[in-house]
């Protein structure tokens, strides 16, 4: 990964559902802290969950921090969308702006 895209790369914590980034972007990071067992995260290459493609869930059996590393990153043509099963469940995503 050049130095270019290192000095851009960003982080936003939401809770439950919500937009993260409206635009293409390399995902590098996802983590979730779920509210009780078996909380979960849909994450969408997207701006919603009705027209984005889903990307992953990331589910957690236990009331612990899931993280799912993605290295250099995934890229993400129109943007990162988080589909959380309630709105206690915290999700992390870091990325880097195209």
């Amino acid at each position: 990964m050049s130095n270019e895209l290192e000095r851009h790369r960003t982080w936003l914590r939401v809770n439950g559902d919500d937009l993260v980034y409206d635009g293409p972007c390399l995902v590098h990071s996802i983590i979730v802290w779920p509210d009780a067992d078996g909380d979960y995260a849909d994450i969408y290459d997207g701006r919603d969950a009705t027209s984005g493609v889903k990307f992953c869930r990331i589910e957690c059996a236990t009331q612990t921090t899931r993280h799912i590393g993605l290295g250099a990153g995934v890229e993400f043509g129109r943007g990162i969308y988080v589909d959380g099963i309630d709105a206690a469940v915290e999700t992390t995503i870091v990325y880097t702006p195209l």
